[in-house]
């Protein structure tokens, strides 16, 4: 099992990445740079073979059936919000009210 982060918007999978392979000072850049009234980012643990066919998804374009497989595989799946609280002040919620 490994942790990933991702954007996700209100069908697709906008991007997904390892976690270990983001510094947190990039991955809270990315975070604020992703993240709207239409999108959340997310972070989900996955074993490899669920992280594989996601990848292979987005890189073929088929965003939506990545989100797809992210949403039925994940072992737990959380809001980045909920994950890196020290965000919670710097964005926006998926609701449009801001923190």
């Amino acid at each position: 099992m490994k942790a990933y982060v991702g954007s996700v918007d209100q069908a697709e999978l906008r991007w997904f990445l390892a976690e270990d392979v983001m510094p947190k000072d990039l991955l809270r850049h990315e975070v604020r740079r992703w993240l709207t009234e239409s999108t959340t980012a997310v972070w989900a643990l996955l074993d490899e073979e669920a992280a594989e066919a996601i990848n292979a998804d987005l890189i073929g374009g088929r965003h939506r059936d990545a989100c797809n497989l992210l949403l039925n595989r994940a072992v737990e799946l959380l809001s980045l919000l909920s994950a890196l609280p020290d965000l919670s002040g710097t964005v926006t919620t998926r609701v449009g009210a801001s923190r």
